[in-house]
């Protein structure tokens, strides 16, 4: 009678243990605990360790303007990411990087621009640019007191 409810699976690598938590309709908690072999934490270790080069891989920096920084007030922050990164990436990232709930993300895109000066000519280049709305209540720390 587990349906209702569902299971809920803890893994901790320190420990090696995987831990099943099921609920009754009677309101009763089972667990069950299970030693996780060494094949299974090594693929959970590297799927994290993946997670986290992507992670690195898209978001470049935060974006530190006097526009950006009035976003803040109203949940809204600004990011540079890779020119490649999509919307889901984008929200995945700042999830797993920040611990917070992104509702919504919004991506500009600047093209490269030419510039000259006298008589040598140039380019600028270009970025793609991020603002990412955050569930309300939640504030990302860009400065460290």
């Amino acid at each position: 009678m587990t349906a209702m409810f569902g299971n809920k699976k803890d893994k901790n690598l320190s420990t090696g243990e995987e831990k099943t938590v099921k609920k009754t309709d009677n309101g009763a908690v089972k667990t069950n605990k299970k030693k996780l072999t060494k094949k299974k934490t090594k693929k959970i270790s590297e799927k994290l360790i993946q997670k986290a080069e992507l992670v690195n891989n898209i978001i470049i920096a935060p974006i530190i303007s006097e526009d950006a920084m009035a976003k803040t007030a109203i949940g809204k922050y600004v990011f540079k990411v890779n020119p490649k990164a999509n919307k889901n990436q984008v929200a995945e990232a700042v999830e797993v990087l920040y611990g917070v709930d992104v509702t919504k993300v919004n991506i500009v895109k600047y093209k490269q621009k030419n510039h000259r000066f006298r008589m040598t000519k140039g380019k600028k280049s270009g970025y793609k640019k991020a603002i990412v709305t955050i569930k309300s209540g939640q504030e990302i720390q860009l400065f460290s007191e």
